[in-house]
């Protein structure tokens, strides 16, 4: 697997890195002399809040940590965050359900 990394730069100009060390792990370093951390979230002063749950390329804007957080390991040098991949159904619409409104337009022909 090649070696994958971004930076995130938080609101105070601290830098943080992402390294994807399998498919499964990421390694965060930067910065962490003061972080709040819960059960679920790890969330260093400025930035960037990370939780249980959400996608890492939603928060660091890398197509390739798309991904899903799953829990997380403290390390010498950071954070290890554990994930999972995120899987796509291409062929799924459910989110395309019945509907009288089609493309934000009311559709009064149907009775």
């Amino acid at each position: 697997m090649n070696k994958k990394v971004a930076e995130y730069h938080n609101r105070y100009g601290d830098v943080y890195t992402f390294t994807k060390k399998s498919t499964d792990k990421v390694l965060w370093e930067g910065p962490f002399e003061y972080v709040r951390e819960g059960h679920d979230f790890i969330d260093p002063s400025g930035g960037p809040f990370i939780q249980k749950g959400k996608m890492l390329s939603h928060i660091v804007w890398f197509d390739e940590f798309n991904v899903i957080i799953e829990s997380f390991e403290k390390v010498k040098n950071g954070h290890i965050i554990n994930v999972k991949e995120h899987k796509v159904d291409p062929n799924d619409t459910s989110h395309l359900a019945d509907t009288k409104i089609i493309g934000g337009i009311i559709n009064t022909t149907e009775k």
